[in-house]
């Protein structure tokens, strides 16, 4: 039994591969425009306090002296 990978492109079938591989381009490039706008505007939002504190002190402690 033949599968569809298997079927000889019959007329018009490479013209809608040609198309398919073009829309499912731009859907690939409109996810990627979204998805960076959605994640520029959390990368422009300012450290919380709290967590600014925090990464103060895990920077403290690696940069002092070692204790065993």
């Amino acid at each position: 039994m033949a599968n569809e990978t298997d079927k000889p492109a019959g007329p018009g079938q490479n013209a809608a591969g040609a198309r398919s591989k073009i829309e499912q381009t731009a859907r690939r490039e409109a996810l990627g425009t979204g998805l960076r706008r959605a994640y520029q505007t959390v990368l422009n939002e300012p450290i919380p306090d709290e967590f600014a504190a925090l990464l103060g002190k895990l920077s403290e402690k690696d940069d002092g002296p070692e204790e065993d």
